[in-house]
């Protein structure tokens, strides 16, 4: 009789484990394959903007004259901002980080601002406003 009752008290304590975790990983799944909901997507305009080579260089001799990225930018709900980074050092424009010689590129869906430092520039901020 005991052996019957340690086997059953095994089989629902792994049955109390295994049931949370099942759970868990039901809700995960559901989530990951999304809705079957049609989604609209926007084209839009994809802004460009490219970090030149030798840069950072330049920004440190104090010999940076032209801001190349604008501190404020608006662009439309759809559109896509590039930033190509051909700069031997890392750059951060709004919610873009660029590791040198990479390619970055987000499509904004959503309007709202999006916030963040600039480290190309005399700015130290950036502005991204969708609309």
């Amino acid at each position: 009789m005991s052996e019957k009752r340690g086997a059953l008290k095994f089989v629902l304590a792994t049955l109390a484990f295994l049931l949370p975790i099942g759970a868990a990983l039901a809700i995960v799944l559901a989530t990951a394959s999304g809705s079957n909901e049609p989604t609209s997507v926007v084209d839009g305009t994809v802004h460009t903007f490219q970090i030149p080579a030798g840069t950072a260089d330049l920004m440190r001799r104090g010999l940076l004259t032209d801001d190349l990225l604008p501190e404020q930018y608006t662009i439309a709900r759809g559109d896509t901002i590039v930033v190509i980074n051909d700069d031997a050092e890392v750059h951060t424009y709004g919610p873009f980080t660029v590791r040198p010689g990479e390619t970055q590129r987000m499509t904004f869906t959503e309007p709202g601002y999006f916030f963040g430092v600039c480290t190309v520039g005399d700015h130290e901020t950036a502005t991204i406003t969708v609309t």
